[in-house]
């Protein structure tokens, strides 16, 4: 899905001249963020949205290895009546 710029700022626009969009090369005398030519739909659809942030568990934005949640797999209860829940070793633990 393509975002939606807001181009509403006259810094987007180029009075003086015009230049080839540089995505579609066709002229243009609109300007991106960084004054480069670019058609707003020409910009909308290669804009790539910033990454979300990373919750900050213990400051380094990862999870240790220990606090990932296992792999659990259903396996029948040996009397044969409700299926028991049992955690299976992860292929590369040891």
């Amino acid at each position: 899905m393509a975002a939606h710029l807001d181009w509403r700022d006259a810094s987007h626009y180029d009075r003086t001249r015009t230049l080839p969009c540089r995505w579609c090369g066709r002229p243009t005398p609109l300007r991106d963020e960084q004054r480069r030519p670019a058609h707003k739909v020409c910009a909308e659809q290669h804009h790539e949205p910033p990454a979300a942030p990373v919750p900050e568990s213990s400051g380094t934005g990862t999870a240790p290895v220990s606090r990932l949640p296992t792999i659990r797999e259903e396996r029948p209860c040996p009397t044969g009546s409700a299926p028991v829940w049992l955690p299976t070793t992860p292929p590369n633990a040891a």
